[in-house]
């Protein structure tokens, strides 16, 4: 990209007055020698996901300041495990199985304990936890005739229990839930072939409907009622929503939000403000105002990533999700809201020995990245440009 002079200095005072929403710092969030992924992540910036070992052992984690670190399991050791959420008290819940086995265990963390053995909350998936220590997923229940199915269902204070099938209907999944105990997912209504997103108030379920089309799923609530997912309309695109409920749990108004594109976009999560993350055509999602923006174009260039779906989002507007770096796919990324800098040209926050080297090479390439005066000519003028932003150094 070229810049002028003026774009230049605009630059470089954006460097300490860019809003969070213009640029944010994308760091890797941690590796066993394979890939990765990040669930969800708190409000003080703590990311949760799984971690592919060079055996291919799935391993719970957290990331906190750039600290990894696996989770523990009390499974046996050849129990697998994958971190599925944590909430702002430090709390995190994991998926534990063994290979080969049907059922999933439910473990539950106290990060502010690390060395403490997790909590075993019975055989379910858990997927999502709420301030209230209110836990939701699904297991699986067997009825009359032998036939196994999944049920959604929600732990606390130490008791499992079902949720309630719509009127006459079969299997559902609960994927997420607000700290007032809203539960939403998705469930198969009487004689349908495809679910509809449901929402749970106590164990009472209700139809959310669609975008048109014959199927949706919810997979995140906040606090102010704002339900988010993914639904076929009436076009058969599958598109990404945002519902708005009433305080008696009706739909006030079904959004549709835009994608990048392909006709393909899916919301994973929403914050307290209305911001929500998701994917489109393999692209990392923000939603804002009902605008969509491709979080590649908020990191800055030359940071080797590609960032291909957020799945979650704090209040401070970090966001995680799973990208390729560096041409490897499969590694968690965290973004924290910063301001941009132009001389920091690998993109890790930091300036160093790297963004000099790779400022001579992308230079002696004539790549229009070096072209910091933006006149089509590589020279003195650049070199004294970056130097300039270098030594100004990043907020």
């Amino acid at each position: 990209m070229k810049r002028t002079a003026t774009q230049l200095v605009l630059l470089s005072i954006a460097c300490t007055m860019s809003s969070a929403a213009d640029h944010y710092i994308v760091t890797d969030l941690g590796t066993l020698g394979d890939a990765t992924g990040a669930s969800g992540v708190n409000d003080q910036g703590v990311a949760v996901g799984y971690a592919v070992d060079l055996l291919y052992r799935y391993h719970g984690f957290t990331s906190d300041q750039g600290v990894f670190s696996p989770l523990t399991s009390n499974m046996g050791m050849t129990a697998q495990t994958q971190a599925m959420g944590i909430n702002s008290l430090n709390f995190s819940i994991a998926a534990s199985y063994m290979l080969g086995q049907f059922d999933t265990t439910a473990l539950l963390y106290d990060n502010t304990m690390p060395m403490m053995m997790p909590m075993n909350m019975g055989a379910f998936m858990p997927t999502a936890i709420n301030d209230s220590m209110q836990i939701v997923g699904s297991r699986f229940v067997t009825d009359p005739v032998g036939f196994k199915y999944e049920q959604a269902c929600i732990w606390q204070m130490g008791v499992l229990a079902s949720l309630n099938q719509l009127s006459n209907g079969h299997t559902s999944l609960a994927l997420g839930l607000n700290d007032a105990g809203w539960v939403v997912g998705s469930a198969f209504p009487a004689g349908s072939l495809t679910p509809t997103a449901v929402l749970w108030i106590g164990d009472t379920p209700s139809d959310l409907g669609t975008l048109g089309g014959d199927w949706a799923q919810a997979r995140a609530i906040n606090n102010a009622r704002q339900v988010v997912g993914i639904s076929k309309t009436n076009s058969t695109d599958v598109h990404a929503f945002v519902y708005q409920l009433d305080v008696s749990g009706g739909v006030l108004s079904r959004t549709d939000l835009p994608d990048l594109g392909s006709g393909y976009a899916v919301a994973n999560a929403i914050n307290e403000q209305g911001l929500i993350v998701g994917s489109s055509d393999n692209q990392a999602v923000l939603w804002e105002n009902g605008a969509a923006i491709n979080l590649n174009t908020r990191i800055d260039v030359g940071s080797g990533w590609d960032l291909a779906n957020a799945t979650g989002i704090n209040e401070s507007g970090q966001i995680v999700g799973v990208g390729a770096l560096g041409g490897e796919p499969f590694r968690a990324f965290l973004l924290t809201p910063g301001a941009a800098c132009i001389a920091d040209l690998n993109g890790d926050g930091v300036l160093n020995f790297f963004d000099v080297s790779l400022f001579i090479q992308l230079y002696s390439d004539q790549d229009p990245i070096a072209d910091f005066t933006g006149d089509g000519v590589w020279n003195f003028f650049d070199v004294s440009a970056f130097i300039g932003a270098y030594s100004a150094g990043c907020p």
